[in-house]
């Protein structure tokens, strides 16, 4: 079993799933956030619980060579994504609004039509 395994069955929170992994890695809240792009304050207040939604999120996690829905919850990714559709998957997960709104309509639209060729 994987440690990523083992850290979801034991540890609850986004935090603990954090400073779990971080102490696998043997580094500070200090070194984290250099590693992520941000600062010690944001890893403690995830840590501590105060912040549940961090906005760096998918550094943190890429730090932290874990998944950002690992982290956040708990869960691996769907297995059964293939590896173009997992690289569209992270691909979406960084951007803002309103860009998911036009690109989701699209690909939709374009479904709509492919099916009904």
């Amino acid at each position: 079993m994987s440690n990523m395994h083992r850290i979801a069955d034991y540890q609850i929170s986004l935090g603990e799933r954090l400073r779990c992994r971080r102490r696998e890695k043997g580094w500070t809240q200090d070194q984290l956030a250099a590693h992520a792009g941000t600062n010690q304050a944001v890893i403690q207040k995830i840590e501590n619980g105060r912040s549940l939604r961090p906005r760096k999120i998918n550094e943190i996690a890429s730090a932290l060579e874990v998944t950002p829905s690992w982290l956040m919850f708990g869960e691996e990714p769907n297995s059964h994504l293939d590896t173009e559709a997992r690289t569209v998957a992270e691909a979406w997960s960084r951007l803002p609004e309103p860009f998911r709104s036009r690109i989701r309509a699209e690909i939709l639209h374009y479904a709509q039509t492919a099916l009904s060729s």
